[in-house]
């Protein structure tokens, strides 16, 4: 957004905010079309900041309703973060309900007008006249500007209460959150020696239940820095909360992680939200161990997981999806008869893909991985969630056999992490 829209002197500096709250929009939210990812990188983002997170709404595209949470959390915090509803359809409330709730009405900005027509000129296009809503603000309010799309902010005070509105796109809102919000925020706190910390470690090849034994101690209520754990499909993040003096909340934060890290070692691999895929992927690479891959039940997802690395091209030549018997044989040259005799899912098969695959295309390791993902198949020896992995290298063959909970999607999903964490295991192994 150019410099020729108009900002007013910034409100008052270091208002002392401490407490904020933060409420997403939109009818596609609340009836579960959509899922809202911004209140989580929000909530991140001001907690970074210091600031204490003491609510989190989500409410549909409607006025009164609208007004109604936000006059609330405008009583509850010293700073609201929104987002959504700043598009140019009548359903885009969030101009007519910070105006309602602050108590003034909604005016047209020029400058914003201006600015908008010229952004359409721009590409070429012809603004549709709805458009023009999008320059339309809350008396009293400043424009916020949004250099990733088309719809600007805006900060208004609403009963004491700094409110700023961010488009609802996750890109928009992400880049002007940075750019422009926080900030804002930071100098309205003014300088503080109170910050929030949160650290993630990563974990997988444990349930939550066994995990949690091993770090009992830590996660009671009167512990500090606190502990907890939350599942996610199959990976167990254990998260580190602290709040304070930097000093001493990255000293007491530095000692739990050591704790944890040392009661649950091999189980951790990654921080703050790392991946198995970006781990092993970058592992492979910095080792320059070349990996080939032969998947039945997964149906590529490994080698889509492995190939969301940057660089990864070149240690990761290739790989076959072989879902089908024929193809086993056809493609890597399983034998029909050991197939027939063994089952496609079994140790043996699994063996024999991992083998044939890294033959196939000269690799250091070759992985097989063959299941029964359901929701039908299933058998008293091979239950529905059966999955068979195996690693081929110099060393020889390793094998793994897991049974996997839930339905289709989700044995296929962890049967893509398990395949990781074995690849990641054996290049810890070498590395020893």
């Amino acid at each position: 957004m150019p410099s020729n829209i108009p900002r007013q002197a910034r409100r008052g500096a270091a208002i002392g905010m401490k407490r904020a709250f933060i409420l997403s929009t939109g009818d596609e939210l609340v009836r579960g079309r959509t899922q809202d990812r911004n209140a989580a990188e929000i909530a991140r983002a001001l907690s970074a900041e210091g600031l204490t997170i003491v609510g989190i709404s989500v409410v549909g595209d409607d006025l009164d309703d609208l007004v109604a949470v936000l006059r609330r959390a405008a009583q509850e915090a010293d700073v609201v973060v929104m987002s959504g509803g700043l598009g140019p359809t009548e359903d885009d409330c969030t101009r007519a309900a910070a105006a309602r709730a602050a108590g003034v009405r909604v005016r047209r900005d020029p400058a914003l007008e201006e600015w908008l027509r010229a952004r359409w000129a721009e590409r070429s296009l012809r603004m549709p006249e709805s458009n023009v809503r999008q320059a339309d603000l809350p008396e009293g309010a400043e424009a916020v500007p949004n250099a990733y799309g088309t719809a600007p902010g805006f900060q208004v005070t609403v009963d004491g209460c700094e409110v700023f509105a961010l488009p609802g796109p996750p890109r928009e809102m992400r880049g002007v959150l940075a750019d422009e919000v926080l900030p804002r925020i930071r100098e309205l706190i003014g300088a503080t020696d109170h910050v929030v910390r949160t650290r993630t470690l990563e974990t997988f090849g444990a349930r939550e239940s066994d995990l949690g034994e091993r770090i009992a101690d830590l996660m009671g209520r009167d512990t500090w820095p606190r502990v907890g754990t939350t599942a996610m499909r199959g990976t167990i993040r254990v998260v580190l909360h602290s709040e304070g003096a930097v000093d001493e909340v990255e000293a007491g934060l530095d000692r739990v992680e050591a704790d944890v890290r040392q009661r649950l070692g091999g189980l951790i691999f990654g921080r703050d939200g790392a991946t198995l895929a970006q781990l092993v992927g970058e592992r492979l690479i910095a080792t320059r161990t070349s990996i080939a891959l032969a998947e039945s039940c997964t149906g590529g997802l490994v080698a889509g997981a492995l190939t969301s690395v940057p660089g990864v091209s070149a240690v990761f030549p290739g790989s076959f999806v072989t879902y089908s018997n024929a193809q086993k044989v056809a493609l890597l040259g399983v034998p029909a008869e050991l197939i027939e005799r063994a089952g496609a899912v079994s140790e043996e098969v699994a063996c024999a893909m991992a083998e044939r695959v890294r033959a196939h295309f000269g690799t250091d390791i070759g992985l097989g991985v063959t299941g029964i993902a359901g929701p039908d198949g299933g058998s008293a020896a091979n239950p529905v969630g059966t999955v068979h992995l195996a690693l081929a290298s110099v060393r020889g063959v390793t094998h793994r056999r897991v049974v996997l909970p839930g339905d289709r999607a989700l044995v296929r999903e962890i049967a893509v992490k398990c395949a990781l964490d074995f690849v990641r295991r054996a290049l810890l192994r070498v590395a020893t």
